[in-house]
């Protein structure tokens, strides 16, 4: 955590003052809904929010100082500069380098968070851990991470998402990796990136970023392999899955559980993994390429990857009295749609698909969604439930509101295995608290 006064911090962001006396301060806040007291806020603006409109508040809160880039009516000691968000960022990058964990960056179309989870598990049995909470792997959130940095932090994994060119690049720049690792990359936020081309480039960057002592660690699967060790400034690549010297073998899969050997430099251990879906499988594969780089023991490894549980609204098993949910709500793109849908195959029940829009898509969205209500019939799945604009090309049963759905699922689908699935901004995950709030009342 950064705790400084406000001269040090002031030429650090090439601040002005408006405090002749210097203002100690512990931590950094950027909301004033969380501990503020003692704190430097930093007033950041975006699309749909100005924290300079919480400047008094901060101050009623307890704040010691603020950093604003305009005029504010307040008795809070400011600092002023070009940019509070670049500013933010700036302060990061120096809190950063003031400090020497081994810094892991993991980035990828789909697994980031699940890799991250793990790798937080395995690593945190070995010494102390800091990593991203939840997905808060942008351009706010990475800088977030490392503003909460501690002297006795030996490791810190930074999760990095981009929806354009050159966002993983400003990322690297602020957190320095030593160590970056890509899960793979496909078709999520397509229209963002405008092709393909240039999604692959964009994950690369992470790579680009490593000194020549960096280590890399890729899928050896992914088509990408060869632009990716071009780009790569560190040439010693090490890969991970099917082909590779660290893969599984011998995979069984359970209505509640992944059961594997994790394979390596010729020896080999069995894991038991507490979640569902064949491609937690890279994820972990992913992790554990990593902590063998670090010299991880592999009974170290395989009892941080047995400890890992899926995160909330990530293919989270629920049951419930009526029915069984498959929480995926947290998101949707192409290829982790088909990895969901897949994922029930093992289920005896009857099968309930609850998928929402998936957003980002560019040009190629309707064709997009209707090969995924393709796959899903494939699949045999029983009910196909779908909601948002772009979601009527799956060609299921399309309803208006989560309202609608919730009464389908209540009166005609008691006994079923339901995954719900959709881009965040449907919020299907309000369907689900209401499913588990109605059947804890009931």
């Amino acid at each position: 955590m950064l705790s400084s006064d406000t001269d040090k911090i002031s030429k650090i962001i090439s601040g002005k003052s408006s405090s002749d006396k210097a203002i100690n301060f512990q931590g950094i806040c950027t909301d004033t809904r969380g501990q503020i007291s003692g704190k430097l806020f930093i007033a950041l603006e975006g699309e749909n929010f100005d924290g300079h409109n919480f400047i008094e508040q901060a101050e009623d809160l307890g704040a010691s100082a603020a950093i604003t880039h305009k005029k504010v009516n307040s008795n809070l000691p400011t600092i002023e500069v070009n940019n509070s968000e670049i500013a933010y960022q700036k302060l990061a990058a120096w809190h950063r380098q003031s400090h020497s964990p081994i810094v892991i960056a993991i980035t990828g179309s789909n697994g980031k968070t699940s890799t991250k989870n793990m790798l937080h598990s395995i690593l945190s049995l070995h010494g102390p851990t800091l990593s991203t909470k939840g997905n808060l792997n942008n351009h706010l959130g990475v800088p977030k991470t490392l503003l909460e940095l501690e002297k006795n932090h030996q490791y810190c994994i930074i999760e990095m998402g981009a929806n354009h060119v050159n966002e993983i690049e400003l990322l690297c720049k602020l957190a320095q990796p030593d160590i970056a690792i890509i899960t793979n990359a496909n078709n999520a936020h397509l229209g963002e990136f405008g092709s393909e081309k240039n999604l692959v480039k964009a994950k690369g960057e992470i790579l680009e970023s490593l000194s020549e002592d960096g280590i890399a660690i890729v899928n050896k699967s992914s088509p990408h392999i060869n632009i990716w060790e071009k780009m790569s400034n560190t040439k010693a690549l090490t890969f991970f899955g099917k082909d590779s010297d660290i893969y599984a073998s011998d995979v069984k899969q359970t209505n509640s559980t992944l059961n594997f050997n994790l394979n390596f430099n010729l020896s080999s251990v069995n894991i038991t993994l507490s979640m569902i879906g064949l491609h937690q499988i890279d994820n972990a594969l992913a992790a554990s390429a990593c902590a063998l780089k670090l010299g991880i023991s592999p009974q170290m490894i395989k009892k941080g990857l047995e400890n890992s549980a899926p995160e909330k609204g990530r293919l989270e098993l629920i049951k419930l009295q009526n029915f069984t949910i498959l929480d995926d709500s947290y998101n949707a793109n192409p290829q982790s749609m088909k990895a969901a849908i897949d994922s029930l195959k093992q289920f005896p029940e009857k099968k309930v698909l609850v998928l929402g829009a998936m957003a980002e898509l560019g040009k190629d969205s309707k064709k997009l969604h209707l090969q995924i209500g393709d796959y899903a019939r494939e699949q045999n799945i029983d009910n196909l439930l779908t909601i948002g604009q772009e979601a009527q090309y799956y060609k299921g049963s399309h309803f208006e509101n989560i309202e609608s759905i919730f009464n389908e699922i209540e009166s005609h689908h008691k006994g079923a295995i339901i995954l719900i699935k959709g881009s965040r901004m449907m919020e299907l995950n309000k369907l689900v608290d209401n499913l588990i709030n109605t059947s804890n009342s009931s």
